[in-house]
């Protein structure tokens, strides 16, 4: 039985070819996060809230454990999206010195417009691929997309985009 890659040389390979898809083919998603001025911390913060129900805020102390940032690392992240209406904070009803967080529909729509551009992006770069390229890359990501703690961050298919 053949053996696959090794995880450092795949992971060297998926890094390159992130890459080269940021570097060749972002620029419809690199204008809007420019436009809205998000960081990385806040991207990641406003990606992280779009994932829940609306019904299930997050604690500040959580944003902070799930992105791997400290509690004033995540208070600086989401500040600027509460002052822009992209995201909102509250007070727990049940313990008032614990402020909980949820995306707005305002950062929702943004968050659509994000993955739109990403997925026109990637649609783009991959209209380069032989047709033989994609069927592989196909084959290889059905199986790992599959997977349940990767298949919700997949972007459903919704009017073309998105």
């Amino acid at each position: 039985m053949k053996s696959g890659p090794r995880p450092a040389q795949l992971a060297r390979q998926l890094a390159g070819l992130f890459r080269y898809a940021a570097t060749h083919s972002d620029g419809a998603f690199m204008r809007e996060v420019s436009e809205h001025d998000l960081t990385l911390s806040q991207l990641k913060t406003l990606s992280l809230l779009g994932e829940l129900p609306p019904s299930s805020p997050l604690s500040l102390k959580d944003v902070a454990e799930r992105l791997s940032i400290s509690l004033p690392a995540a208070s600086r992240a989401v500040d600027p999206l509460v002052r822009r209406g992209l995201a909102e904070r509250r007070e727990d009803t049940e313990d008032r010195r614990i402020k909980r967080v949820r995306i707005t529909p305002k950062g929702e729509a943004l968050g659509q417009r994000l993955m739109a551009a990403r997925v026109a992006a990637l649609e783009e770069l991959l209209s380069g691929f032989s047709v033989t390229e994609r069927r592989k890359l196909g084959d290889a990501l059905d199986e790992i997309l599959a997977r349940p703690e990767i298949a919700h961050y997949c972007p459903r298919k919704s009017g073309g985009a998105g």
